[in-house]
């Protein structure tokens, strides 16, 4: 063969593709998208919080990624996709996000069983050398939260300085964590304030049950029942029935009494879409604060992209900025409360209460508040 022909044929395939109305060129791409699929637990994506906050870092990947969407019914449903998921080899990383009770056992029996196969799991820990897992240090999250809402509750004179709370589901441990910061949380505050009171914490019962929550809600905002000014609330999609809850609240008991607002604190993901971005207009759905946001879409996005660029790393904790075995805490920023600029108002979340909640985050990280 001539230098020429050596020269023609290592060069990009070029292919002229003519027709009646013109020709086309045509070079051959050598790049094919990784395949990932994302497997989730009813309610799914639309859960409002973690999911739903987990598919955005889904698209904050640089490159193209083929995604393939699985929503199971319960966790042993799940544990059926994701092995035979597994089994036909068809994906680079099988994404697992959910925080359910039974669910690290699910996929650490598939993972165990198909060492060929990577996989991440996104609220909870894992330890195989196949799995990168994310968790986050909820009670951390959880502390701040109810810090914050013990100052709300005393923070006007027309505020009964009560705070209730309302579970999705009681055996859930990312939410038996969250209410456990959360009742840490207030106990340090009231050392200073001295006159915040709880009522007992309620359970929907459900992830996805907005009709319940909206009755447990109401009754905590009832004047003759709960007389709640702040509500804790790590319902997941039932947060639509808190929302709800909030309007007849408005309209029913509070509409007249200045500062006196149906207050919530979200969690689990950024919830403050569901307050009304003029907070001087108290009619509509209003009032979410703030929320404990655990960076489950940073997880993703690192998780990910490790895969992509052949760093994958089983038996690591990316829930932080740094992969670790301690997971998303206050020191790497895998948790915190959500912005609260949109209510900063001396009616409202004062500076002192924003500086409080700034305060305690560098006790907690520095170690001078600790969380048990």
């Amino acid at each position: 063969m001539s230098s020429r022909s050596n020269v023609i044929s290592s060069v990009i395939i070029v292919i002229l593709v003519f027709s009646a109305v013109g020709s086309f060129v045509f070079l051959t791409n050598q790049y094919v998208p990784s395949n990932i699929a994302v497997v989730v637990i009813d309610p799914g994506f639309g859960d409002r919080s973690m999911a739903d906050h987990a598919y955005e870092g889904l698209y904050q990947i640089d490159v193209v990624v083929n995604y393939d969407f699985y929503v199971a019914n319960d966790v042993e449903d799940l544990q059926t996709i994701i092995n035979t998921l597994a089994v036909n080899r068809n994906h680079d990383l099988i994404l697992v996000i959910g925080t359910q009770v039974g669910l690290a056992t699910a996929v650490n029996v598939v993972a165990a069983a198909n060492q060929h196969q990577r996989f991440g799991f996104v609220g909870g820990y894992v330890s195989q050398p196949n799995v990168a897992s994310a968790t986050f240090s909820n009670k951390q999250g959880g502390f701040l939260a109810g810090a914050l809402a013990a100052y709300l509750a005393v923070g006007d004179m027309s505020r009964s300085g009560i705070v209730g709370i309302i579970g999705s589901v009681s055996d859930d441990p990312t939410v038996a964590e969250l209410i456990d910061g959360f009742l840490q949380g207030i106990d340090f505050a009231n050392q200073t304030l001295g006159n915040v009171s709880l009522l007992a914490t309620q359970y929907v019962g459900s992830y996805n049950d907005s009709l319940t929550a909206e009755v447990l809600a109401r009754n905590m905002w009832n004047p003759l029942l709960g007389n709640a000014s702040v509500i804790f609330a790590p319902v997941r999609a039932s947060i639509v029935g808190i929302r709800t809850a909030m309007e007849y609240a408005n309209e029913t008991w509070f509409w007249d009494i200045p500062n006196r607002e149906p207050f919530v604190i979200g969690a689990e993901g950024d919830q403050r879409y569901m307050g009304n971005p003029d907070i001087d207009i108290a009619s509509g759905p209003s009032w979410v604060v703030t929320s404990v946001v655990p960076r489950s879409d940073l997880a993703v996005v690192r998780i990910i992209n490790a895969t992509l660029w052949d760093e994958f790393l089983g038996n690591l904790n990316y829930g932080g900025e740094i992969a670790s075995t301690f997971g998303g805490n206050l020191t790497n920023n895998g948790i915190g409360l959500a912005d609260m600029h949109e209510f900063q108002d001396e009616n409202w979340v004062t500076d002192k209460m924003i500086n409080m909640t700034i305060d305690y985050r560098l006790a907690i990280i520095n170690g001078t508040i600790e969380i048990t």
